[in-house]
């Protein structure tokens, strides 16, 4: 998926300046040039039937006052900017807004790509108002990689109003749009876009559909979306659907909250097909906080659904003849192939719902889907496993717990990576420390195009990262990914620290960016280097609910045991129990069938013996 990315400084957009400034309003055709830039619409704008507007790559139109931009029957407008230079549709009174763009019987030719559109406002009841940033109306262009943002509609979509068209709204940044009706990104009535690849952050809706709605006998493909964020004060905190049979496929929906139905919520004779989606972390107030369904028959197959909340029916609320099939459900649901199991996702904090290479999921989709590009079983969830590349990441903290006081301090850690691959396994190694309580993270370091032969690892132990002085209190996720940096990762591994406070005075000359241990000074970057101690990790996730992972270190080859005991010293699991080769292992423990309560695991290799607890939540 592409996020366009600008350049914003405190909130303003700084435009390139021009010897020019052009007024422009009525009728317009032909081409507005970046040497005439900035336009500063007087009045609305209006391109005529059967003509062409075209709008030049680093063209900004400035909005003087609340007009509105209207491309009348078989008109035609390309404002097709690039990665590098967009088009702006702005205004300097951000209050008062601008009218949106209004396509209207327009041409199918139209085109708006690599535009920011900002401080639309969508004002009145008469329908031709609707929609903050661009309203269709019997209008089917394409939308694709813009930056969609604080648009807002008195009555329905915030962002995007869609009425009997058909648009491809693809690749784009929909965020911080509103609506008091219904539709804080995306509204659709009698309509079936082709919603793909996009980013729907953060849209608000004081009625249903927070991210996404559709009513009236729409049938749009809603795919490959990240929609997380979003909030509804009705139905449906990221995708709304009333009478209308949408396909609902390959999307990240994540922390959306609502009334009812969290993730999505489907009323009214809906036939929704739900397949290979991640629905996690969404809430409702009501019922189902990944999926509400009243009166609808929704199919439902090959999704993830973890992490969800309600007060009722935390997952799912289902009413009608639904079909739910090879889903991982948080909490167990009756059907075929469903399971109930922590999908071990990438994280950090379980943010990236990459799934890691034990996962539960790999391989347990409907064996009748088509195979997977990697040739393999259909995997559950929105993101498939990529076998035929199959490299792993695993980090090992010294001690535990890590915390480092005001001053600064250092991590001391081993480290892997191992190649499971069926060649050589080329990738990029890299590490992020995520801040708390905000959505960024500082890059720490990075190692391009590492190449591991087929079947071998690269391992060192004592590597060491500086937390410096400055960076804020609170607890951080530390990850190092394997991949090709920075959007395609194919395996991570977490682990936590906690900063007790943060001296500022202290930044001079300290940085994070002081690795020590990978690669310095060796050329042989195959070199094995074993544990140098046995060690027993503490368990990930705890508490955990219902299977978590524990990790350990042997420096040499040795009988090994890993025990679970209850309270009462009662073993109740055995993990492993046999001879094993020195390195860094890894077991999963599934506890579904144990109850709840305090456990305590213990390592025992030869004279070697240590114990730790865990708490078991359901």
């Amino acid at each position: 998926m592409r996020t366009l990315a600008v350049i914003l400084s405190a909130g303003v957009v700084l435009f390139r300046l021009s010897a020019y400034a052009t007024d422009v309003s009525g009728r317009q055709w032909g081409t507005w040039t970046r040497e005439n830039s900035p336009y500063n619409v007087v009045g609305k704008i209006q391109v005529p039937p059967e003509s062409t507007l075209v709008i030049e790559p680093g063209v900004v139109v400035n909005f003087q006052g609340h007009y509105k931009f209207k491309v009348d029957s078989s008109a035609t407008l390309l404002a097709v900017g690039t990665e590098t230079d967009s088009i702006y549709f702005t205004t300097n009174d951000t209050t008062t807004g601008w009218n949106g763009i209004h396509l209207r019987h327009a041409s199918e030719t139209c085109r708006l790509s690599y535009c920011r559109l900002e401080y639309g406002k969508a004002r009145g009841t008469y329908p031709g108002d609707r929609g903050g940033a661009i309203h269709c109306y019997y209008s089917s262009p394409t939308i694709s990689n813009n930056i969609i943002s604080n648009n807002s509609a008195e009555e329905n979509g915030g962002g995007i109003y869609c009425q009997n068209s058909s648009p491809i709204i693809s690749d784009n940044t929909i965020i911080n749009n509103w609506a008091e009706i219904a539709g804080g990104g995306i509204y659709c009535k009698y309509s079936s876009p082709e919603i793909s690849n996009n980013t729907i952050r953060d849209n608000w809706a004081s009625g249903p559909g927070g991210g996404i709605y559709c009513r009236y006998d729409s049938s749009p493909t809603i795919s490959s979306n990240s929609i997380s964020g979003n909030s509804a004060g009705g139905y449906g905190g990221g995708i709304y659907c009333r009478n209308s049979d949408p396909l609902i496929s390959r999307n990240s929906i994540s922390g959306n909250s609502a009334g009812n139905g969290g993730g999505i919520y489907c009323q009214y004779f809906c036939h929704p097909l739900i397949v290979n989606n991640t629905i996690s972390g969404n809430s409702a107030a009501g019922w189902g906080g990944a999926i509400f369904c009243h009166r609808s028959s929704p199919t439902i197959t090959n999704t993830i659904l973890w992490g969800n909340t309600a007060p009722n029916s935390p997952q799912m609320y289902l009413e009608g003849h639904p079909v739910v099939t090879y889903c991982d459900i948080q909490g167990g649901w009756e059907g075929l192939g469903n399971i109930d199991a922590d999908p071990i996702f990438v994280g950090p904090e379980r943010e990236d719902f990459n799934i890691r290479w034990h996962s539960p999921c790999i391989d347990a989709g409907d064996p009748d889907f088509p195979l997977d590009p990697d040739g393999t079983r259909s995997d559950i969830g929105a993101f498939y496993f990529n076998l035929a590349v199959l490299g792993i990441v695993e980090v090992y903290p010294q001690d535990e717990p890590i915390v480092i006081p005001p001053q600064g301090g250092d991590i001391t850690y081993d480290g892997g990576v191992l190649n499971l691959s069926r060649g050589n396994l080329t990738v990029d190694i890299w590490a992020q420390a995520f801040v708390p309580g905000l959505s960024r993270a500082y890059r720490l370091w990075r190692y391009n195009d590492v190449t591991i032969p087929f079947a071998d690892s690269i391992i060192r132990a004592d590597l060491m990262e500086h937390v410096p002085g400055y960076a804020p209190s609170g607890d951080y996720s530390f990850v190092t990914y394997i991949g090709d940096f920075p959007s395609s990762i194919i395996d991570s591994s977490c682990m936590y620290f906690t900063k007790e406070g943060a001296i500022y005075a202290s930044a001079g000359g300290e940085s994070w960016q002081t690795l020590k241990g990978w690669f310095e000074g060796s050329s042989q970057i195959t070199e094995t280097t074993l544990p140098t101690r046995y060690s027993l990790s503490q368990n990930y996730p705890n508490p955990f609910n219902a299977t978590t992972t524990i990790k350990y270190q042997l420096p040499a080859e040795g009988d090994v045991k890993l025990e679970v005991y209850n309270l009462f010293g009662q073993k109740v699991a055995t993990l492993v129990d046999g001879r094993q080769q020195a390195g860094y292992r890894s077991v999963n423990w599934d506890a579904s069938e144990i109850s709840s309560g305090l456990y305590f695991y213990k390592l025992t290799v030869g004279d070697f013996t240590e114990t730790r607890r865990m708490m078991l939540v359901k």
